[in-house]
């Protein structure tokens, strides 16, 4: 039997599909490629949702926290889910870091999707810039996990964007991460690679060429592509064209 407070978000989500375009239920399903129940609202929705807020939302933010995170443990709805997220880069500051390290270091179990993978990166790269040693520590088991969604954490979860850093890692400690995963099999672990290269390159721009260079031959086309994406066109050229003699003579 569904939980009360189950019962209530699932209803708001029902009665909001109301007010959304039904055909917009499987594209955006496949779009974000969830297994868990869903609704099928835009963004806008889900936010105006949240903002109006639920029956426990008078609470201690404290005491709301303990309910989006049994929420988050036992719900199989993607939008619920999405609501703890929300809630958690809400109130992110409020809370002492390990605090919600402890509680979020779980979710990651769940995620069966990019956008919760992204949402939690956001929550894990700002928890990491306060608590460096503890997490990052973590990350390295995460690096060489079977799950890839740990995989892909260990990655997003350094840097996210760049520009929301006011402190970043060293660059061997952010580069020992991403060359463990260089050719790894799994298409979001790859565009986690790509999007750390990019924002590496923000910080680091000559230690990421060098990389980029010396890697040129293995790196998966899926990780180029990203990872050259914000360079200056000499640069971007310049990888292609090292990218293409590797090949050529791999090829031989």
């Amino acid at each position: 039997m569904m939980e009360p407070i189950q019962k209530e978000i699932t209803e708001l989500l029902l009665e909001s599909t109301k007010t959304e375009k039904p055909a917009k239920y499987k594209d955006l399903k496949k779009y974000i490629g969830t297994n868990y129940d869903f609704a099928g609202l835009s963004v806008p929705t889900q936010r105006a949702i949240f903002k109006n807020g639920f029956s426990f939302s008078a609470l201690p933010l404290a005491k709301q926290l303990e309910i989006w995170d049994e929420l988050w443990k036992t719900s199989n709805h993607y939008d619920i889910m999405t609501f703890a997220l929300m809630f958690v880069n809400r109130h992110l500051k409020t809370f002492e870091p390990v605090e919600i390290w402890n509680i979020t270091m779980e979710w990651v179990r769940k995620v069966d999707n990019w956008a919760h993978s992204d949402s939690l990166s956001t929550i894990y790269a700002d928890l990491l810039e306060i608590e460096p040693d503890l997490i990052y520590n973590h990350y390295g088991t995460w690096n060489k996990s079977v799950n890839p969604w740990e995989r892909r954490q260990s990655l997003v979860g350094l840097l996210n964007y760049s520009k929301m850093r006011a402190k970043v890692l060293p660059f061997e400690k952010l580069s020992s991460m991403t060359l463990v995963l260089l050719e790894d099999e799994d298409y979001f672990v790859q565009k986690a690679v790509g999007w750390t290269l990019r924002e590496m390159g923000n910080v680091y721009l000559g230690e990421t060429l060098a990389l980029l260079a010396d890697n040129i031959a293995i790196i998966h086309p899926t990780a180029f592509t990203a990872a050259i994406e914000k360079l200056s066109v000499a640069n971007k050229e310049q990888l292609k064209l090292l990218r293409k003699i590797a090949r050529k003579k791999s090829s031989v």
